[in-house]
């Protein structure tokens, strides 16, 4: 379903939790009233009171993504899971208090929510028990969700009011983030440190929470680092660094059948067409694609010339070899292509970049020299290797931050 043009949806693990607090619910409504009351009502009070918390969460998600629309962002969808819930923005903000704002929202939502039914709660007390107790359970759910999300962990509402705060006071966004990661690291090693000294006294359920806890903190500070670690080295790393030349220059003035031999013998090597540059005396004339044959019947391949189907090379989408990385892949991200060719400053060709291309060079900066088999997997797929999500970060990526790097 869609809310204001919204994207919801449902993650299976949800259904756990909505199951799980339905149970305790109702156990917990049973027991209130000392089994006095049917197992049907105990199940309808259970279920109540989990749609009241899905309803809490999707209004909590909905407080961040209204407020990204007012700041000029668009929300791709809104995701409901067994942790509670996240709206998928498009870009960050690029501005330290429409961040604030995003963030704060949330939280704000689901105390004001858990103030209002722990209020109801108390007025409902005499009349109405049953309801009384339901609203009270709801709002302190709430309360805990916002509390939750108050802590200074990235990705956690919290973690990113800290860096909205350090960002906006220090004017540089890089050190709000840098404050976040470190915060999140220290909360992660007092958990872990507070679990060791369960462990030993015995309490093992509490022990293994926090352990479990201090490493899903120390794990998404760890990811903040090194995303981090990718955009600096986006942001220093030039097209003309990590280009290749997945290109072939051929006459133009030579007959189709030349197309069909160099075919064959690079049948292999690319999922989509190379691109073949025409020259005619030095001088680039244009371009076309291998797709070409199939259009020509195979008794015409000698009688028809590459001249004949050649297309401008300025309908190519080209880019500067002195560009910075980061910028290459946001304009590979809109081309039909997802390949781009390279221009020299005085504007002629000299390679072209894709994916792999990129992603090869982001992963040898940090270490990591892929196997050929895995590269060759990347480039029949067109996409970056090991999955990296690299269009998402440089997506996040605006010029005034190059100088924090």
């Amino acid at each position: 379903m869609k809310i204001k043009g919204i994207p919801l949806r449902i993650h299976p693990s949800w259904f756990l939790i909505f199951l799980y607090f339905t149970l305790s619910a109702k156990d917990q409504f049973e027991t209130l009233f000392d089994g006095q009351v049917s197992i049907w009502n105990g199940w309808l009070i259970g279920a109540f009171t989990s749609i009241l918390l899905f309803l809490s969460v999707l209004l909590h998600e909905l407080a961040h993504s209204f407020v990204a629309i007012g700041e000029g962002i668009k929300v791709k969808d809104i995701t409901l899971f067994f942790l509670g819930g996240m709206a998928n923005l498009e870009k960050e903000c690029k501005t330290s208090k429409g961040s604030l704002k995003i963030a704060i929202s949330g939280p704000i939502v689901s105390l004001l929510l858990a103030f209002l039914m722990i209020l109801l709660s108390n007025k409902l007390l005499v009349s109405n028990i049953i309801i009384s107790n339901l609203f009270k359970q709801v709002g302190r759910l709430n309360f805990l969700i916002g509390i939750f999300n108050l802590l200074p962990i990235i990705p956690l509402d919290g973690g990113v009011i800290l860096k909205s705060l350090i960002w906006h006071l220090t004017g540089s966004k890089n050190k709000g983030i840098k404050a976040a990661i470190a915060s999140a690291r220290l909360i992660s090693f007092l958990a872990i440190f507070i679990g060791i000294f369960s462990l030993l006294s015995g309490r093992f359920y509490i022990a293994a929470c926090l352990f479990i806890i201090g490493l899903f903190i120390f794990t998404s500070s760890k990811s903040q680092s090194q995303i981090i670690q990718i955009q600096k080295i986006l942001s220093e790393l030039h097209v003309n660094q990590v280009c290749s030349r997945s290109y072939r220059v051929l006459e133009d003035d030579l007959p189709v059948k030349v197309l069909s031999k160099y075919n064959q013998s690079n049948n292999d090597k690319y999922s989509n067409e190379e691109w073949i540059l025409l020259c005619r005396e030095g001088r680039w004339v244009g371009y076309l694609t291998e797709k070409i044959l199939k259009d020509i019947p195979v008794q015409n391949w000698d009688k028809k010339f590459l001249y004949e189907f050649s297309s401008p090379i300025d309908e190519l989408p080209s880019i500067s070899e002195k560009e910075l990385l980061w910028k290459a892949i946001k304009k590979i991200e809109n081309t039909i292509y997802s390949r781009l060719l390279v221009l020299s400053v005085s504007g002629l060709p000299i390679g072209t970049l894709d994916r792999v291309d990129i992603g090869k060079a982001v992963l040898k900066k940090i270490g990591l020299n892929l196997p050929d088999q895995l590269i060759k997997v990347a480039r029949k797929e067109n996409i970056y290797p090991l999955g990296l999500n690299l269009s998402d970060i440089a997506r996040s990526m605006v010029p005034d931050d190059l100088e924090e790097y």
